[in-house]
């Protein structure tokens, strides 16, 4: 009896996505994978089902999601109740899978065609995660930080440059602006 690919494809997050997670120090909530330094900087991470396109295959998403302890602070203002996963939003998007991965070259959604082949997409993902994608959004944040206290020092406009683009991930980030609410927050906090 063959497994089913919906089934494969939960067991491949269970045994080889996950214990990468836990390893790094990641604690499942919700649904999400949540990671919190000492400093309050935060990575998300979550699996998201995608419609498949042919029956009998299982497309999903792989989202990030991270922010500094300074955006974090500064959004909790807003909602001093909310979980941390709910303040994030610095640095977000979903791990491209490679073209032999993907639905379509170029594609942002991961799609399972064969339970057999369940392993070896786990192992890529975990490999973009763990060679990538995390290394990534932790020198991002590590950015951030930095532009963050030249803002507070009373930086001028070229601590504003974007950064460069998230290796692995389709990236939206929210960028520091010199007229909005967080730059100026953070030049009255004057960390």
């Amino acid at each position: 009896m063959s497994v089913d690919v919906r089934v494969a494809y939960q067991e491949m997050l269970a045994s080889i996505v996950v214990p990468l997670l836990v390893e790094r120090g990641f604690a499942e909530a919700r649904g999400r994978h949540l990671w919190v330094a000492g400093n309050g900087d935060a990575i998300s991470l979550w699996f998201q089902g995608s419609q498949p396109t042919f029956p009998g295959q299982v497309a999903f998403f792989v989202n990030v999601d991270a922010a500094t302890g300074r955006w974090v602070e500064y959004r909790r203002r807003e909602d001093p109740d909310a979980d941390v996963a709910a303040l994030l939003g610095q640095v977000y998007g979903r791990v491209r899978p490679g073209d032999g991965y993907a639905f379509h070259r170029g594609s942002d959604d991961w799609n399972l065609r064969q339970a057999d082949a369940a392993p070896e997409y786990g192992a890529e993902v975990r490999r973009m995660l763990d060679d990538v994608v995390l290394p990534g959004l932790e020198r991002h944040l590590a950015l951030n930080a930095t532009l963050e206290r030249a803002i507070a020092g009373g930086a001028v406009q070229s601590a504003f440059e974007r950064p460069p683009e998230l290796p692995g991930v389709i990236n939206r980030m929210s960028y520091l602006e010199q007229d909005d609410g967080y730059v100026q927050w953070l030049r009255r906090a004057g960390f």
